[in-house]
């Protein structure tokens, strides 16, 4: 079963955010899991530093380093401190730190109420006190310098804890330990944990309906010039070249839309030259046929004599139809990159002369004369294939005394440089439109009545001469001529190289 672009992309798309949705969860989950504790520990560490501070102050207001072994200062007055600093009730009630608390000798009011903590009455009585069981407490205590417990719970070696000095007047006096907190219970970290993924998991269905609406959206966008571009190329391959897809400009698929659009209008080119092609190579093979299936069943009736002249003329129409059918195999050949050409070193000026000498004579007997105009500094030495090229420039010199009105001229001249060779051939009116310049060299194509009233011509002599140009890996063009009629340019390498 095929699946469909829309299911596709939605499956695609699905597979995605499930991935990215599962990774992030994942990496999420043990960054929490793992990062939490060392937060927890990073903070201790704060909270020891930040007591090891209190505790110096507290020696300091007390009469020294004494007062950790004579009873003046209390772990859970410290504790309860601590825990006031932590606590949003130290905004409001500024901790002890900030003002010394008074000698233990000092004015009844300034002492702690019997029973109470020894807090000096620098908090209400009345207001509960933090918890000083809190994790904290149960895990520091204070040690001399020697290493003998002073104050809290006794802990253990010194391997298994952290410290923090205490200073007074830049002199050790004590050192805070704390134990590091334990591993979060596994109940409290699995709740936290579920929570976070039932979150992940929320945020992972709603991506993958937002996946699901966009595929929706995008298969509605993509699928439908595409089910339009599959229309029109099946119509197309079934013999259909005159249809055409509605623009969309914009995206890669409008590219592609222009694309088959350019293609199917090639193609019904190619169809239109194909039937043309058809029509009037049938009718070019015809006409000779034709005249020579006159010729025989004259003589077969005995209506014409058997005479040498008779036979001549058979052998004219033989001939014309020989050209014919040997014009059609070069242009095969061309098509078929196959064209065979025997490269040797030639002088080109000396080639150009031969060709306009084999010409000047029905030139003159149509009213028509032939400039030559080539370097006279020596030859032009080539290497190119001299039977293609002068059959090039023949079939270029036979169109122009074909369709020159007399009198008029026909100029020929070749220039060279180190690596190019350049031969313009002009002739004076009539001239050929603008809009079938580029069409000239196409395989049976006839100009208008201006160059294509005269007779004669199988209308491939052009198209070979384009053939023998590429073959030599050059080029063919035709402009307009200041003559008044046809400029035609041929520009060929110096030595060139079979084009396949």
């Amino acid at each position: 079963m095929r699946l469909r672009i829309v299911a596709t992309l939605a499956l695609m798309l699905m597979v995605f955010v499930s991935v990215a949705v599962l990774g992030l969860g994942g990496l999420l989950a043990w960054n929490l899991s793992s990062g939490f504790a060392d937060y927890l520990a990073t903070r201790d560490l704060e909270r020891l530093e930040r007591f090891a501070t209190l505790v110096s102050s507290y020696c300091e207001a007390r009469g020294g380093a004494s007062a950790l072994t004579n009873g003046s200062i209390d772990m859970r007055e410290l504790l309860l401190d601590m825990a006031l600093r932590d606590s949003d009730l130290a905004a409001a009630h500024p901790p002890a730190i900030d003002r010394p608390p008074p000698p233990p000798n000092g004015p009844p009011a300034a002492r702690a109420p019997p029973g109470a903590p020894p807090f000096f009455g620098r908090f209400d009585p009345a207001r509960p006190p933090p918890d000083v069981t809190a994790p904290f407490g149960d895990r520091v205590a204070i040690y001399s310098a020697e290493g003998r417990l002073l104050l809290g719970p006794e802990l253990p070696n010194l391997g298994a804890t952290v410290s923090e000095p205490v200073l007074l007047q830049g002199k050790l006096i004590a050192q805070v330990r704390l134990l590091p907190a334990p591993p979060l219970p596994g109940q409290v970290e699995i709740h936290f944990l579920r929570r976070q993924y039932i979150g992940i998991a929320a945020f992972g269905v709603s991506l993958l309906l937002i996946a699901l609406a966009s595929a929706h959206w995008l298969g509605r966008r993509w699928v439908r010039p595409l089910l339009a571009v599959q229309d029109v190329t099946e119509r197309i391959a079934r013999g259909e070249p005159g249809v055409r897809l509605a623009e969309r400009p914009g995206d890669e698929i409008g590219d592609v839309i222009r694309n088959i659009n350019r293609m199917a209008e090639d193609l019904q080119r190619l169809e239109t030259a194909r039937r043309r092609w058809i029509a009037e190579i049938s009718h070019e093979l015809r006409t000779p046929l034709t005249v020579i299936r006159g010729e025989v069943e004259a003589l077969v009736e005995g209506v014409r004599p058997l005479t040498p002249r008779a036979i001549l003329s058979l052998r004219e129409e033989v001939q014309k139809l020989g050209a014919i059918v040997e014009d059609l195999h070069l242009l095969a050949l061309s098509d078929l990159k196959a064209l065979p050409c025997n490269f040797g070193s030639l002088d080109a000026s000396e080639l150009v002369r031969r060709v306009v000498h084999r010409f000047e004579r029905q030139a003159a007997e149509r009213g028509l004369t032939i400039e030559l105009q080539v370097p006279a500094d020596g030859p032009v030495t080539v290497h190119w294939d001299a039977r293609r090229i002068e059959q090039l420039l023949a079939n270029l010199l036979d169109n122009s005394l074909r369709y020159t009105d007399p009198p008029g001229r026909i100029r020929l001249s070749l220039t060279a440089t180190e690596s190019r060779v350049h031969i313009d051939i002009e002739d004076s009116a009539p001239t050929v439109k603008a809009a079938d310049l580029a069409r000239l060299f196409d395989s049976m194509f006839r100009a208008d009545a201006a160059r294509g009233r005269h007779s004669g011509g199988s209308g491939l002599g052009l198209s070979i001469c384009r053939a023998f140009a590429l073959a030599h890996g050059g080029d063919i063009s035709a402009t307009a001529a200041a003559l008044g009629g046809l400029h035609v340019q041929v520009d060929l390498p110096a030595t060139a190289v079979l084009h396949t």
